[in-house]
């Protein structure tokens, strides 16, 4: 469900499975018209290209979600909301008709999506989540090639009361790791939700390295094609001064609300530097700094700024996921459990008011989350987990404290 880059490397390596059956509900049937899909992958994971049939393509949930075991969305954080709501009377009739739930899970989450899934779905629905997508990944051809960038060793992945973690890993594992030799990433189990709001990933490394590269410009005056240089690495010295104070302010939220809520799981909260070395260890040439992490690992080195071409050059597209995921379903969550602490976050609050002014957003005012676009966002208090516990867990029961999903 939603076919981006993760979920066209996903569709193909569970393809390539015979003991699987593909079915792709997406927007974009006419991409899809050979039912198969080739992944390439890097030289030095050995074998060649991987090739994955697909079964069904359709744009309507009750053509081709019926009958399935897991429903999981590979779309952008950001579209998370919609895609549940769409997916939703569906979800229901299948458990009503068929007598059992579909698990339903996500490739990448970020935010509250625990909280955000059972206020869409249902407490009765299943649902897991996967800390960090497996793979770093590109579209060469929509529809019909993609390729792996750059593997991680091991992902974790968080379930509800209702899912089993074994069951789980049990069915996702072949999915990410193709059977003719390729060694994807193992899942690892979190015991709940709160690593995954807290975690040391997109949510502030692109934030970081967009105010970094773009902080002193106007938001008006085009730059000439190619003169951006690379999303990773071209990664400058302010980028990783950023990067770093998010990082720190990061890890005292996460000192806090283990203080605050013992029962939650937060040992895998680590410090970037730590993750990133722990999940591509050898891809990495220059593990002495924070910009030398990010400059020279090998999984991040095709990674671009996203641009639009616009009269005269181009200029940064805020419309892109790598903005509009990491504001309202990253650093805003982040500051919510902040304020509920009662920390003072300026790094943080730095950011999402540079963000929110490139994305003619609000949604912190005078140092509080007030703004008029807080709906949109996986919040865990927009959400109704106005108790702390309610990052990491989806009981006791919650209401949506607003209509936002839309």
């Amino acid at each position: 469900m939603g076919v981006g880059n993760g979920g066209h490397i996903i569709a193909g390596l569970a393809g390539a499975n015979p003991d699987y059956e593909v079915r792709l509900l997406t927007g974009r049937t006419d991409i899809w018209d050979s039912r198969k899909i080739t992944i390439q992958r890097p030289g030095k994971m050995g074998g060649g290209d991987i090739v994955g049939n697909v079964d069904v393509v359709g744009s309507d949930p009750q053509d081709v979600l019926p009958g399935s075991d897991v429903i999981l969305w590979c779309g952008p954080v950001c579209a998370t909301p919609s895609a549940f709501k769409k997916i939703a009377p569906t979800v229901q009739a299948m458990r009503r008709d068929e007598g059992r739930s579909a698990y339903v899970g996500t490739l990448f989450a970020q935010g509250c999506t625990h909280l955000l899934a059972k206020s869409t779905l249902g407490a009765d629905t299943p649902y897991f989540a996967l800390q960090n997508i497996p793979w770093l990944c590109t579209t060469i051809e929509p529809g019909k090639v993609a390729r792996i960038v750059g593997n991680k060793h091991h992902v974790r992945v968080a379930t509800t009361s209702n899912a089993s973690y074994t069951w789980t890993k049990k069915f996702l594992e072949p999915c990410i790791n193709a059977q003719n030799g390729f060694k994807g990433a193992e899942l690892h189990n979190m015991p709940d939700f709160s690593s995954i709001v807290l975690n040391p990933a997109n949510q502030i490394i692109h934030p970081a390295r967009m105010w970094g590269r773009f902080e002193d410009w106007d938001m008006k005056t085009p730059f000439q094609p190619g003169t951006l240089g690379s999303l990773y690495g071209d990664f400058d010295d302010k980028s990783a001064e950023a990067l770093v104070g998010l990082d720190s302010e990061l890890q005292s939220i996460r000192h806090g609300l283990n203080e605050a809520c013992p029962e939650l799981d937060l040992t895998s909260v680590v410090p970037l530097a730590e993750r990133i070395i722990n999940q591509y260890d050898d891809q990495i040439a220059d593990k002495s700094s924070m910009r030398s992490i990010m400059a020279t690992n090998q999984a991040y080195s095709m990674a671009q700024f996203p641009i639009v071409e616009v009269d005269g050059g181009v200029i940064p597209n805020h419309k892109h996921r790598v903005v509009q995921d990491d504001i309202p379903h990253g650093l805003v969550p982040l500051k919510d459990v902040a304020s509920q602490l009662s920390f003072d976050v300026p790094w943080i609050d730095k950011i999402i008011l540079w963000h929110q002014e490139l994305m003619g957003k609000q949604y912190l005012i005078d140092g509080k989350l007030t703004g008029a676009d807080m709906a949109e966002c996986t919040s865990p208090t927009i959400l109704g987990g106005t108790s702390l516990a309610n990052v990491g867990f989806v009981e006791p029961p919650i209401t949506p404290t607003s209509d936002h999903i839309v």
